[in-house]
C-alpha cells in the first residue's frame, strides 16, 4: 500500500550538500509533478515521503525544544491526512516562526559539523529526594530492628545481610520461622558486642550504608574498636579497611591502639590472632618510642589511661626509650595524680586503681633518679600512696649509696628494684659505651621552641676521681648574645660538701662530642668534637661553647626518634689531676684548640679566624 504525506520540498528542509536519496531504491519523482520526494522500501514496498520525516530528524539533532515544536507540526499534518478525500488541502501545515528559525539554525549547525549538546534532565516530579540513598538515621523502608544498649536502630535487612555474616545468619533463621506468628525481625547486640564497642557501632553502620567505602575514614581512637566490631559481626570489607588503616598509622598511634585493645580485651578470653598481633606489636613499639610518644599530648593521655599491668610491662624494659629516669618518674607522677583526682571527684574507685599505681611506682629505678626528682617523689608518695611505697623508694636509694651491698635490705620484703641497672643508653649504632672518665647525656628535642632561650638542662652527675662532673646544655642557646636556636654545651663541676673551701682541679683537659646518627645504608656514626684545657674551681664551675652547634646544624644531629646524644669527659692522662691531693701544683698552659668560655660569660660573637684543629667530624 502507499502512505502519502503532504508535499514538502526537501531543499526547504535539508542542507544543499545533503543527498536526498538513501540506501535502497533511489528516490523517484512523484507522478503528479509536485515537490515531494518518495522513498521506496526494498523490503516492504512502503514508500514514505521523506520531507516531513526529515523535519523531525533534523530537529532532534538540533535541540530538545525544536523536537517538541516539530513533533507538534507533524501531529498537525497527520490530522490533515485523516480528512476526507476531496477536501482540497494539499499545502503543508503552518509552523511558527520560532520553530522555523530553530529548524534553520539546526540545519546550519549540521552543515558546519558542530552538534549542540542535548539538555536532557531527569525530572521525577518528587524533587531531589528521590535520588537520596538509604540511611540508617531515618526510618523509611526499614524492615529490621537492631538494639545496642539503650539505643534502637531501624535498619534495612538487605544492606545488613549483604555486608554481615552475622545478620545474614540471623535473617535466614527469621525467614525460615516467619510462618510462625509473632516472629521478631530484630537483633539485640547489647551482649554480642563488648560494652566499649557500642560507641563504634554507628561508625560501622556508616560503612555498611556508604556508597563509597574506599573513602570511608574514622579517627584513630576508633580504628581498633571497629576492627573488633567487624570481627564479631563478620563484616569482611570493614575488617580489611580497618586492618589497612591500622597498619598505615601503627607507628604513630600505638598508644591509642593499645588503649582500645585494653578496653575490648576480656581477661582469659581469646582475642583472635589479629588483636594479639596488634597488642604485642604495640607493646614493643611503646618501649622503643616511649618518650617520643610522651611528647605528643594525645598519645601521652592515652598512655596515662592504660592499666597499671600494661604500663608495668612496658616500664620494666631495660631498653625503654627515655633520656633519663626522670622522664619515667614524671610520667608516673602524672598518672598517679590523674587517677587520684579522678577518684576523689565523685567517681567510684576501681578495685585495681591503687594497685595499678603501686605497680608502676615500683617500676621506677630509684637509684638512678636525680636528687631533685627524688625529693618530689617523697612528697608525692606521702600524699597519694601508702607509706610502704615511700619506704620502698627510700630503701632503693640508700641501697645504692651503701657500698656494703643491698643484701641487708632484702628482709624488708620489697622487690629488689634498687638492684636494677640504669636504662640502656640511647646512642647511634656502633658508638662504644662511655669510659670511666666519660659521661653521656641524651635528651629529646622537638625544636627550638621547646625550650626558652637561657633555659638549661643537666645530665646526671658522675664522679671521676674526686671531681664530680655533669653536662650542662642550653637547647635554645644561652642569653649571652648567641644566635637563638644554637646548642650551647658545657662541662660543669658539681661542688661537694666534703671539698675544701678553696678546692681546685687544675689544668684538666676535657672534651665534648655530639654524635650524628647514620642517615642511610652503609653510613656510620660521626661526631663533632671540641676540646679545651681548664682549671675548675669554686668561681669557675663550667667551661664549654655557647655555639657548639649553630641553629642550622642542630637538625643534622637529631636521631630518628628526635634524641640528641652528647658525651663529655676528661682525657685519661689528666686522671691524676682529678684528685684533691694532686689538684694543686700542676703547671701547663691553658691553650685550647678553640676558644671556650663559661656558661655565664659574655663575649663578642663576631666571626673569628679558625684556630688550631680541634673540632672534627
Amino acid at each position: 500500500f502507499w502512505l502519502m504525506l503532504p508535499s514538502r520540498r526537501p531543499q526547504d528542509i535539508l542542507p544543499p550538500s545533503r543527498p536526498t536519496g538513501r540506501v535502497g531504491r533511489p528516490p523517484r519523482a512523484p507522478a503528479n509533478g509536485g515537490g515531494e520526494m518518495v522513498y521506496a522500501s526494498p523490503s516492504s514496498g512502503l514508500e514514505v515521503a521523506i520531507g516531513s520525516m526529515d523535519t523531525v530528524i533534523e530537529a532532534a539533532i538540533g535541540s530538545a525544544d525544536t523536537v517538541v515544536e516539530a513533533s507538534a507540526a507533524l501531529s498537525s499534518s497527520d490530522e490533515e491526512d485523516q480528512l476526507p478525500a476531496g477536501s482540497g488541502r494539499t499545502s503543508p501545515p503552518c509552523v511558527s516562526g520560532a520553530a522555523s528559525a530553530k529548524a534553520s539554525s539546526t540545519a546550519g549547525s549540521a552543515a558546519t559539523g558542530s552538534l549542540p549538546r542535548l539538555g536532557l534532565h531527569f525530572n521525577s516530579g518528587l524533587g531531589s529526594g528521590g535520588r537520596h540513598p538509604l540511611s540508617w538515621r531515618d526510618g523509611p523502608f526499614s524492615d529490621w530492628t537492631v538494639m545496642v544498649g539503650e539505643k534502637t536502630y531501624h535498619l534495612h535487612a538487605f544492606l545488613l545481610a549483604r555486608a554481615s555474616y552475622f545478620f545474614n545468619g540471623a535473617m535466614t533463621v527469621a525467614t525460615g520461622a516467619e510462618s510462625s506468628p509473632g516472629t521478631p525481625r530484630r537483633s539485640d547486640l547489647s551482649e554480642v558486642l563488648p560494652q566499649s564497642c557500642h560507641v563504634a557501632f554507628e561508625d560501622a553502620l556508616d560503612f555498611v550504608y556508604s556508597e563509597n567505602q574506599a573513602a570511608f575514614d574514622v579517627p584513630p581512637s576508633k580504628a581498633l574498636l571497629l576492627l573488633k566490631v567487624a570481627d564479631i559481626l563478620g563484616i569482611g570489607a570493614l575488617f580489611d579497611a580497618m586492618g589497612q588503616r591500622i597498619s598505615a598509622t601503627f607507628a604513630q598511634t600505638a598508644p591509642l591502639l593499645m588503649e582500645q585493645y585494653c578496653r575490648v580485651h576480656a581477661p582469659g578470653a581469646d582475642d583472635g590472632a589479629a588483636l594479639r598481633q596488634i597488642r604485642d606489636g604495640a607493646v614493643e613499639l611503646l618501649v622503643r618510642k616511649f618518650q617520643p610518644f610522651l611528647a605528643d599530648q594525645e598519645m601521652r593521655q592515652a598512655l596515662v589511661r592504660l592499666p597499671g599491668s600494661v604500663l608495668g610491662e612496658i616500664m620494666e624494659a631495660d631498653d625503654l626509650a627515655v633520656a633519663s629516669e626522670d622522664v619515667v618518674f614524671d610520667f608516673v607522677a602524672e598518672r598517679v595524680k590523674a587517677t587520684e583526682v579522678s577518684c576523689s571527684s565523685g567517681g567510684s574507685r576501681e578495685a585495681s586503681g591503687p594497685s595499678d599505681n603501686e605497680i608502676i611506682w615500683q617500676k621506677v629505678r630509684w637509684p638512678h633518679l636525680s636528687a631533685w626528682k627524688f625529693s618530689q617523689a617523697i612528697t608525692l608518695g606521702k600524699k597519694y600512696l601508702r607509706a610502704e611505697m615511700v619506704v620502698h623508694a627510700l630503701t632503693a636509694r640508700v641501697a645504692q649509696v651503701d657500698l656494703g651491698g643491698s643484701e641487708a635490705f632484702t628482709s624488708l620484703g620489697f622487690q629488689a628494684s634498687w638492684g636494677s641497672p640504669p636504662r640502656q643508653a640511647i646512642l647511634p649504632p656502633g658508638v662504644p659505651p662511655p669510659l670511666s672518665t666519660e659521661l653521656d647525656f641524651c635528651f629529646h628535642y622537638t625544636g627550638p621552641d621547646q625550650f626558652k632561650c637561657g633555659e638549661s638542662i643537666r645530665s646526671q652527675p658522675k664522679r671521676i676521681g674526686d671531681i664530680v662532673l655533669r653536662v650542662l646544655v642550653f637547647p635554645s642557646g644561652t642569653d649571652t648574645g648567641v644566635a637563638r636556636g644554637s646548642l650551647s654545651v658545657f662541662l660543669e663541676a658539681v661542688p661537694q660538701v666534703n671539698w675544701p673551701r678553696d678546692w681546685e682541679f687544675a689544668n684538666i683537659r676535657y672534651a665534648i662530642a655530639c654524635y650524628r646518627w647514620p642517615t642511610g645504608s652503609g653510613e656510620t656514626w660521626a661526631a663533632k668534637r671540641k676540646g679545651d684545657l681548664w682549671t675548675f674551681k669554686s668561681n669557675r664551675l663550667d667551661r664549654g661553647w655557647h655555639d657548639f652547634l649553630s641553629p642550622g646544624e642542630v637538625h643534622r644531629y637529631l636521631g630518628p626518634e628526635g634524641f640528641i646524644c652528647i658525651r663529655g669527659g676528661i682525657e685519661p692522662e689528666c686522671l691524676p689531676r682529678c684528685f684533691l691531693l694532686g689538684a694543686h701544683g700542676h703547671g701547663g698552659s691553658p691553650a685550647g684548640s678553640e676558644l671556650s668560655g663559661s656558661s655565664a660569660s659574655r663575649r663578642s660573637w663576631a666571626p673569628r679566624p679558625p684556630g688550631p684543629a680541634g673540632a672534627m667530624e
